[in-house]
């Protein structure tokens, strides 16, 4: 058997590379605190990181303060694949005692960066969060479903994500199931599959998450499908995790499906704080080494509301520097910043919608809104009513209102009826998906 490297105080090569790797997330006085106590080696042949610690009252304080980190930061050194053991002295004798935990996956299936400790949050998102780790490390469903709430940047994904990893460390892979409702859709769409087989495969899991559950409302179909999961997950006592961008009281969900989700906890998600944007730059800037000034971290940070916006800014400028090797002026920053912006499409509402659609077909807003039965104007109103469920998934109450009071049934109807056209004939298909892109880019009709 290969022998295993060691790097600990003897062999200090491997572990000063380590140590390296981590100071591009910790600093080196906390590094000097934690981290230069340890005693570690890696066996090779076993796929194994064995971490020793000098006493058990650094491995409880261990536990509980930088575990999740370093297993996070030893698998990114590592690769994929290994997994962490711990031992404590006993009396300072070479007696080793495990910690109630003695292995750990370092293998982050659903991304190494979506984890508990790079989630920011302050005092806003805090009960979300929290909730979301007792849910990840409960061995009971206690709450369940359990569903993240909140509008697009507010990082719901991240925190979804970040409790399947958590998850995903404890248990064998196949125990947990994550997709979209896209996914779980192109499962089904397949004409040679099987229903029951598809439904027993994914019941197999201990852990369902699900990433936006909204879309589902798209298909009335997956919906059906989707309750027989959530009964099977429910009945077995198996947790079920959902996103959505909305609550479940505006959702246009069957009444089954909504009575179903309002047995678990929902907790909101609300949009980060300048603080909290702050320091998201500020880890990206140390992370990446951008070079990013204070005034220039705020500037971004006041520029740009939600994650993803800032996440898509700081990666324009990481290819920058790494491919220009220049300094990042602020005359260039401002660049970036118009260039990420000038990308961003007007507000879609359905009053751009109705504007568009108005104009493609010489008609006036007012006649599409109304209740005239001239064929031409039936046919825009469904387009237009169409695009309005499509694009925004305005519920048929809402689009209702929208179209001039008219009754839910009438809007459903004129939306089946719609698709019924696009299905039949290909140039009606082809005018919606280019209107659906001109609404999508803000150009005009």
């Amino acid at each position: 058997m290969k022998p295993a490297p060691v790097i600990d105080s003897g062999d200090g090569v491997l572990k000063d590379d380590l140590r390296q790797h981590l100071s591009r997330t910790c600093p080196d006085q906390e590094l000097r605190r934690w981290y230069d106590p340890l005693g570690l080696s890696v066996s090779e042949s076993e796929h194994c990181c064995l971490v020793r610690f000098p006493h058990a009252y650094f491995a409880t304080w261990f536990e509980t303060s930088v575990r999740d980190l370093f297993e996070k930061e030893v698998g990114r050194f590592l690769g994929d694949g290994y997994a962490v053991r711990y031992q404590t002295r006993c009396g300072g004798s070479d007696k080793r005692q495990p910690l109630a935990t003695l292995r750990a996956v370092t293998d982050f299936p659903y991304g190494h960066r979506f984890t508990f400790e790079t989630f920011l949050a302050n005092e806003k998102n805090h009960f979300p969060l929290a909730l979301a780790r007792e849910v990840a490390g409960g061995r009971e469903a206690r709450y369940n479903p359990f569903l993240l709430c909140g509008p697009s940047g507010a990082g719901k994904t991240h925190l979804l994500r970040a409790m399947a990893n958590a998850v995903s460390r404890s248990r064998p892979s196949a125990a947990v199931f994550f997709g979209s409702i896209d996914d779980i859709g192109n499962r089904y769409a397949d004409p040679t599959a099987n229903p029951h087989e598809i439904r027993a495969a994914i019941v197999a899991s201990d852990f369902l998450f699900i990433d936006e559950l909204a879309d589902v409302k798209r298909d009335p179909i997956l919906e059906q499908e989707l309750v027989l999961l959530f009964n099977a997950f429910h009945d077995a006592g198996k947790q079920m995790v959902f996103s959505c961008r909305e609550r479940v009281a505006s959702c246009d969900f069957g009444p089954t499906l909504k009575s179903r989700l309002e047995w678990g906890l929902m907790v909101h998600l609300k949009l980060p704080d300048l603080d909290v944007r702050v320091r998201c730059v500020e880890h990206a800037n140390r992370d990446k080494r951008l070079g990013l000034s204070r005034e220039q971290t705020l500037t971004l940070a006041s520029r740009f509301e939600g994650f993803r916006q800032l996440e898509g800014v700081l990666l324009r400028i990481e290819a920058f520097r790494r491919h220009t090797g220049q300094e990042l002026t602020d005359a260039e920053l401002a660049r970036h910043i118009r260039l990420s912006e000038d990308r961003k499409a007007p507000e879609l509402t359905p009053e751009r919608i109705l504007a568009i659609c108005a104009e493609h077909f010489t008609l006036g807003v007012a006649d599409i809104t109304g209740h005239s039965r001239r064929k031409e104007l039936v046919f825009a109103r469904q387009t237009a009513m169409a695009l309005c469920r499509a694009l925004l998934g305005m519920s048929y109450p809402a689009l209702g209102k929208v179209f001039g009071g008219k009754d839910h049934s009438t809007v459903l109807y004129s939306i089946r009826k719609f698709q019924q056209l696009q299905d039949a004939d290909r140039d009606t298909k082809l005018m919606f998906r280019q209107l659906a892109k001109k609404c999508r880019q803000g150009s005009p009709a």
